[in-house]
């Protein structure tokens, strides 16, 4: 799998999704935390369209905190673009090869593929990529500790994909598609009713 080529792809197909949503849609909350659909997907762009000579500036700006940046980049993006300006810009875009300080390729195909389904998940209308894109995502984030914290979240029990041969770990199972292990392992409790499994209780206290 060439791993810009799945950006590529996905980052079109969202642009697409995104450009079919009504007014309503854009203003539903995501999976992401005080982030609507279109504040989340203005965040998409930020990789892709901004320098990263701007990023890294912000970042310093900030105090180092991501948290801050994001909200700076935000709250910015979706004050100069509308939300069909957003949805073009996503499919323009897609072809960036862009990467901030800190990401290589599968980073960025992980947050691709977690904040379109926060986006989906919160629209309530579906949006899937290849299954093969969500695999690659869960082989990035099972050895991911900084910023997303999966490595702890899911130690100690295994994760299996009931829609492809995969699986990592070991202890009690937790299984089911592999978008929802995903949002599972990224910490979006709303996937964990979506799976099953005696590790699952694991999950939950965590």
């Amino acid at each position: 799998m060439d791993t810009w080529t799945s950006i590529k792809n996905g980052r079109e197909a969202l642009g697409d999704y995104l450009a079919g949503l009504s007014a309503d849609d854009w203003n539903k909350p995501t999976l992401c935390s005080e982030w609507t659909v279109k504040d989340a997907a203005a965040h998409m762009l930020v990789i892709p369209t901004i320098p990263k000579g701007q990023v890294f500036r912000s970042f310093l700006g900030c105090g180092f905190s991501l948290d801050k940046m994001n909200a700076k980049f935000v709250k910015k993006l979706t004050a100069d673009m509308t939300t069909a300006e957003i949805a073009a810009k996503m499919r323009a875009s897609a072809g960036s090869h862009s990467m901030p300080p800190g990401l290589k390729p599968p980073g960025i195909l992980t947050e691709l593929v977690v904040h379109s389904s926060d986006i989906s998940e919160g629209a309530g209308i579906p949006f899937t990529l290849p299954v093969e894109d969500y695999i690659a995502a869960l082989d990035h984030l099972k050895d991911v500790q900084p910023v997303i914290g999966s490595k702890k979240r899911i130690a100690g029990v295994t994760l299996r994909a009931t829609d492809a041969q995969w699986s990592t770990g070991s202890g009690p199972t937790v299984e089911g598609p592999a978008k929802q292990l995903v949002l599972a392992a990224a910490g979006r409790r709303h996937a964990l009713d979506r799976l099953s499994g005696e590790g699952l209780a694991t999950l939950r206290a965590r």
